[in-house]
């Protein structure tokens, strides 16, 4: 039974220690994610306003979805606007609340049109 509950904080430790990394409760600022697709790769940093680098690829349009789906929401898409040769940036918030989101990212460009989905902790 001992054994149980040390294992049992330790596992909430590090799950704690992960989720704070993945939201940047750390104070280092939101940290990027890497994503990479058939024609794309990507460095997304997700938080509003969402910005997206095209690291691999040339793409022309950039557009993001985002679902929640333990509460059941799902916002509209949201269109980008070019902030550099390789960089886009969400037109308006795409996060309404704090909680786990599938932002699902959709590319297009010369390779064709492909979108890339990951799983995020938003920190309100």
């Amino acid at each position: 039974m001992k054994r149980t509950r040390i294992l049992a904080v330790v596992c909430l430790l590090v799950a704690g220690w992960l989720l704070a990394r993945q939201v940047s409760w750390l104070g280092t600022g939101p940290e990027r994610v890497m994503l990479a697709g058939t024609w794309y790769s990507l460095a997304v940093r997700p938080v509003d306003p969402v910005e997206v680098r095209v690291t691999s690829g040339r793409a022309e349009e950039v557009t993001l979805t985002a679902v929640m789906p333990s509460m059941g929401h799902a916002q509209s898409p949201v269109g980008t606007v070019r902030a550099g040769a390789d960089r886009f940036v969400a037109e308006q918030d795409v996060f309404t609340m704090a909680g786990v989101w599938e932002l699902s990212v959709t590319v297009s460009g010369t390779q064709g049109s492909e979108v890339i989905t990951f799983s995020t902790a938003v920190a309100r």
